[in-house]
């Protein structure tokens, strides 16, 4: 049995209110308790279901523990929930320029940097922000790009390529041939539902000019490096000075 259909029988016999003990001892698998834990951590149950769990527990403590357990989630959600909120106000709108800069970054960390422009990525939201940075910062037309998709044997590659497609707002026609992983390669045991997308541009000018703003950003006394000249360094909790080089400016240059 492939392990994307071994998480899917796992998380069918957890919705239906089984306890993680009856899991193993229902599948027709060996499976790590650890495992089901991880697959199954975004299922809630139902009330009923848990008071049927509560009788494997004597004197309720597994209700009392579950209880628990949730009060301190809910309470550290509301917690992230701020945090987050709060940063998100410090940065609500950028300006072209900052916006180019963040892509670059982001190529600079996550893009090919040889023979074309090209990015590979399992994340909705950053295919979203790049494929806007593309169109609007590099002026890329729609009929330049190309998909390809790396999923693994059984996943439904139809069904992947609409998703994509919506995220990335471009046609199926313009994907080109998926890789898709068989089982028992010996790599990447963690199977993600969408796959993972590779967005390719074929245009050597594009990618020498992306690589030449990259550089001019970072080296050569570039805004970066102007940047770390111009902040104060920031003093740790008790005043004791942090542990950053004096020479700071002249790392971030050489980088």
């Amino acid at each position: 049995m492939k392990t994307w259909q071994k998480k899917d029988r796992v998380r069918s016999l957890r919705s239906k209110g089984l306890s993680y003990k009856e899991i193993i001892q229902s599948a027709i698998f060996h499976i790590a308790k650890s495992t089901i834990s991880d697959w199954c951590k975004d299922i809630e149950l139902t009330d009923p279901q848990k008071e049927r769990l509560q009788k494997f527990f004597n004197n309720g403590s597994y209700k009392g523990r579950l209880l628990g357990s949730k009060t301190t989630q809910e309470r550290r959600a509301v917690e992230v929930r701020e945090i987050k909120d709060k940063s998100k106000s410090e940065t609500s709108s950028l300006t072209e320029n900052e916006f180019k800069i963040a892509g670059l970054m982001l190529y600079w960390a996550e893009g090919n940097k040889k023979h074309h422009v090209g990015i590979c990525n399992s994340d909705p939201e950053l295919i979203r922000f790049i494929m806007k940075w593309f169109r609007i910062i590099c002026g890329v037309s729609e009929e330049r790009f190309r998909l390809y998709l790396n999923i693994h044997s059984g996943q439904a590659e139809a069904k992947i390529k609409e998703f994509w497609s919506h995220v990335t707002g471009l046609p199926i026609l313009q994907f080109g041939k998926s890789y898709i992983k068989k089982e028992g390669t010996g790599y990447r045991k963690n199977i993600l539902y969408n796959g993972t997308i590779k967005i390719e541009i074929g245009d050597k000018n594009l990618l020498y000019k992306i690589l030449g703003w990259i550089e001019g950003v970072i080296i050569n006394n570039g805004p970066l490096a102007q940047l770390a000249e111009q902040l104060p360094l920031k003093e740790k909790v008790g005043g004791s000075t942090p542990p950053w080089p004096s020479n700071l400016c002249e790392e971030v240059r050489n980088f």
